[in-house]
């Protein structure tokens, strides 16, 4: 069931977006192309809004969206398998309605408002990248705020025509970071497969499919997924967020396979199946295609797809709710199965003490948790015995996602031994400003006070951007080391006669937890007001990702 607040969402004057890359300029930048050329084909069906540069994505729905007399674009099963059905969900689809995007950023220009425009041209680069790039291409500002919010092609988000019209010449570069990704004019839409075949599509949309293997490259979703902020804006670099470079210094960046790369993980092979039909709805006599990838862009944060599918009437999602189940569900299957595992290791009794080790495993291509800052994970260690917890570490208030015992839980210190309840393992970065606080403010922010994410396999100390990447805060652990980490455990006083004891450790996940909304709870935007109330309507509660119990005899 779709919930809808009190008073429809307000998303004019907004702040920024991550406010990233303000020293990296791209030569792009520097050269405005004149812009000519048509906005669309010379058949009828026409997209929402379309330019001489960009379309939205239900222009490409008419061939590459399942339809029901066809059986292109679907699975064995008969499942959607299209990309405008699957990307319709994604948080992709969505950048543009995201509430705590909005709420979050809203707070940096009310803190910082002479530099509104300023900040607001930085992130609608990754957040409404059509707008963005066609202002550069015209040589003109980025529309404000206000006028954005009239735009379908800034509400269509990272839409079909952005990625699929960049360029490979600066991938992987610096320049390339905050989505500095180079689109020019042209209307020539990449694809992965060889002698795609051309001329509907040209007819219908006046874009020319190309064959481009750099749609597959993981520097591609590095343009966005690398995020260097800056301290008061013109301030020292900061990464706020380092998925790419992280992925560069692992086994994964290393292993030049497409299994290991971002396709690889996160757009699932959907099988063999032509991947256009006409736009009356039945197939196109074209090529069946092997390894089709999905565009569902499976991550880690249902919760914010939950909030998208239970206030869709008040963020303006078009995605229905099936869809966006179907994404919750992959969302939490992904978690389950490729994040991370726990093994319960050495369990044995030291006089009256229950003592064990736990081996955290973290089986993604980059840090977990990884991306947007205010991400956590932690463990929950419980010790039972005749079904009664007789220890605890990690427990967590269901009814507001807080951890039990602390009143402030931002920046906990690291722990390699737990021996009570006021010992709790987080995996996390926090940030401090310059004056050594810590802070959720994303301008505010100048160094890691700490980051005890898991590092990824094969992180090394004299890999790409080891500074950037390396952990804080883990100073004394030596069980901290590329692709996980061990934990001792020393449950005291635990009387053998009351039963057999049985462990059990969780992973929970967070993506936003309370502290960064905390953070918003001063603020006067009505985006922060807007946002809070969702999260107050509907509590951050933790995701499970890995589970594991043994009792010991």
């Amino acid at each position: 069931m779709r919930r809808s607040l009190a008073r429809p969402i307000v998303w004019i004057g907004l702040a920024a977006c991550s406010v990233a890359g303000f020293a990296i300029s791209s030569a792009q930048d520097e050269k405005p192309e004149a812009l000519s050329g048509p906005v669309w084909g010379r058949a009828g069906r026409k997209p929402t809004a379309s330019n001489e540069v960009f379309a939205t994505a239900d222009g490409c729905a008419q061939c590459h969206a399942a339809a029901p007399g066809a059986r292109a674009l679907t699975t064995q099963l008969g499942d959607d398998a299209s990309p405008h059905g699957l990307w319709a969900a994604t948080p992709m689809a969505n950048s543009f309605r995201d509430p705590y995007f909005h709420a979050q950023l809203a707070r940096e220009c009310e803190t910082n408002p002479a530099d509104t425009a300023q900040i607001e041209s930085l992130c609608f680069r990754c957040h409404a990248p059509m707008a963005s790039h066609f202002a550069r291409l015209k040589g003109k500002p980025l529309p404000p705020k206000a006028e954005l919010a009239k735009d379908p092609l800034a509400h269509d988000g990272v839409s079909c025509t952005v990625c699929h019209q960049a360029q490979p010449s600066n991938f992987g570069d610096p320049a390339s970071f905050s989505g500095n990704l180079v689109i020019e004019p042209g209307r020539t839409i990449f694809g992965p497969y060889a002698e795609p075949g051309g001329q509907p599509m040209l007819m219908h949309t006046a874009y020319t499919p190309t064959h481009g293997a750099h749609i597959s490259d993981s520097a591609l979703c590095g343009s966005c997924h690398t995020l260097v902020t800056h301290t008061g804006i013109n301030g020292s670099p900061f990464f706020e967020q380092a998925v790419y470079p992280e992925w560069l210094n692992s086994d994964f960046g290393r292993s030049g396979t497409k299994d290991d790369s971002c396709v690889g993980c996160h757009m699932a092979n959907m099988g063999r199946m032509k991947i256009a039909r006409n736009p009356a709805g039945s197939d196109f006599n074209i090529a069946v295609r092997d390894d089709v990838r999905g565009h569902a862009m499976v991550g880690g944060n249902a919760y914010l797809l939950e909030l998208y599918r239970d206030f869709a009437t008040d963020l303006g999602v078009t995605a229905s709710p099936e869809s966006l189940d179907r994404l919750i569900r992959a969302t939490r299957a992904q978690l389950a199965h490729s994040t991370a595992t726990l093994t319960i290791e050495n369990e044995r009794f030291d006089g009256a003490d229950l003592v064990f080790d736990i081996r955290v495993e973290n089986l993604t291509g980059h840090k977990f948790p990884a991306g947007y800052p205010s991400r956590r994970a932690w463990l929950n260690i419980q010790v039972q015995q005749s079904r009664k917890p007789v220890f605890e570490s990690g427990g967590f208030d269901p009814a507001t996602g807080r951890l039990k015992g602390f009143a402030q839980e931002l920046g906990l210190p690291h722990r390699d031994v737990v021996d009570g309840a006021d010992d709790v393992v987080i995996y996390e970065m926090t940030a401090a400003d310059l004056n050594g606080q810590t802070t959720t403010s994303l301008l505010a922010m100048a160094s890691r006070a700490k980051d005890t994410r898991l590092l990824p396999k094969g992180w090394r100390a004299d890999g790409p951007y080891a500074e950037q990447t390396k952990p804080i805060g883990i100073d004394g652990d030596a069980d901290f080391q590329a692709g996980g980490d061990v934990v001792h455990v020393r449950a005291p006083n635990v009387d053998r006669q009351a039963g057999t004891p049985l462990i059990i450790v969780r992973l929970y996940y967070q993506t936003i937890p309370p502290a960064w909304a905390d953070g918003l709870r001063t603020s006067k935007t009505p985006e922060a007001a807007t946002f809070l109330g969702m999260y107050d309507a509907k509590p951050p509660v933790p995701e499970t990702v890995a589970l594991t119990a043994k009792s010991v005899q």
